[in-house]
């Protein structure tokens, strides 16, 4: 498995690419607050540049807000998920939430720190009827650009801002049978912004499910069947660090995965292979995220259940995996992953070589070229004890 640069902030591990160049703001209700009461406020990032770039924001932000008097700190809880796609000379925005204290009134000012230094006035006033159940959230107008039409409440509910991409999702080519290989992956928030358990320990909405599908194609056959197919749901919790894109230290820690996955061939008979893992996966960089950058994410997994169709196959994958990559958001990226088998004697290592190209002009569509070399055991399930060593090229949608 890999992670690529503008996704590693995603993990549980990640969601890793900053972007670089972005113009962050903070806006605010016009409408006045009320002690004790939500406040909704838009994070704006602009994206002055050409080019598409792609900016990540942590789940819970922390902030200040003061008077001439006195301080409190807040927590903002963000709405949607962290990834987000800017087109050149376009924006975003993303969504918090915070809970106004109780004994704050007047004009305050509110203060972020990370991802980049930003402040808004906020004015608070008491109301008539503290203990109204029915008080509404104060938002911001970005917040309100979409009506709450019926069906749109519930696609929001039940979709906007849980998924998100997990594994790269590419099709690639290549000269030796099976010659094609492709792989989708995504995942899905569990907990949303509103429920009561989110709220009561809001660590748990770093809980995914995710889902993995690999396919090796042997598209030269007759009937071009697949030669084999892994299918990998997994359950998994992501902690985020929160990270200075432009960091002059050389180290930081992004953050870690836990989870559970299982990976079947969904064949019966001598040609299934399954298995289950627990893993735990923490990521670090060196470097600027916002420029060139290494990072590196070590996976260690204990295998759990039985594994009667390939017993042996620690002896070639063993317990533990690592992937580095070296890039930037903007430019090439060389991903390299290994695995060596129980005995120390097997073992697999992929390289993907990425390279963003754009069609701006014809079809305002971006894309990677992808180029994957693979060498060792099991690039298949079907095939876990055999070696192989193939070149593939194609395009990579999410690297």
């Amino acid at each position: 498995m890999k992670i690529s640069v503008a996704a590693l902030c995603l993990l549980i591990a990640g969601t890793v690419g900053q972007a670089q160049n972005v113009v962050v703001n903070l806006l605010a209700p016009v409408e006045a607050a009320s002690p004790g009461g939500e406040v909704r406020v838009d994070l704006v990032i602009l994206n002055p540049t050409a080019t598409e770039v792609v900016y990540e924001t942590p789940l819970v932000l922390a902030g200040r807000l003061s008077s001439e008097r006195k301080g409190w700190t807040v927590e903002l809880r963000g709405q949607a998920g962290g990834g987000a796609q800017i087109s050149p000379r376009g924006f975003s925005y993303r969504s918090f939430i915070f809970t106004v204290p109780s004994d704050a009134k007047g004009r305050l000012v509110l203060e972020l720190d990370r991802p980049m230094p930003v402040r808004a006035l906020i004015d608070v006033k008491s109301v008539a009827n503290k203990a109204d159940p029915e008080a509404r959230i104060v938002s911001a107008p970005l917040s309100n650009v979409l009506p709450n039409q019926p069906a749109e409440s519930a696609i929001q509910r039940t979709f906007a801002g849980r998924f998100a991409p997990h594994e790269p999702t590419y099709f690639i080519y290549g000269a030796d049978a099976p010659a094609a290989k492709f792989q989708f992956s995504f995942k899905y928030r569990i907990l949303g912004d509103k429920g009561g358990l989110g709220d009561k320990v809001p660590a748990l909405r770093g809980l995914y499910a995710g889902f993995t599908q690999r396919s090796l194609w042997d598209l030269e056959a007759e009937s071009s069947p697949f030669f084999d197919t892994s299918y990998m749901p997994e359950i998994m919790f992501e902690s985020q660090s929160v990270v200075d894109p432009g960091g002059e230290d050389g180290f930081q820690i992004l953050g870690y995965q836990l989870g559970a996955r299982h990976e079947s061939n969904g064949r019966d008979g001598a040609a299934s292979r399954s298995l289950n893992i627990l893993y735990f996966r923490p990521a670090f960089v060196f470097g600027r995220l916002d420029g060139w950058n290494l990072i590196v994410l070590p996976r260690v997994f204990a295998y759990i259940a039985d594994v009667d169709n390939n017993p042996d196959i620690r002896e070639y994958r063993g317990n533990a995996e690592l992937t580095a990559v070296f890039g930037r958001n903007d430019r090439f990226a060389l991903s390299m992953t290994g695995r060596l088998g129980s005995t120390g004697k097997k073992g697999s290592i992929q390289a993907d070589l990425t390279i963003p190209v754009r069609f701006d002009k014809l079809l305002d569509f971006a894309t990677y070229v992808l180029i994957q070399y693979w060498d060792g055991y099991g690039e298949s399930l079907r095939t876990y004890n055999q070696r192989t060593s193939v070149l593939r090229a194609g395009f990579s949608l999410v690297r």
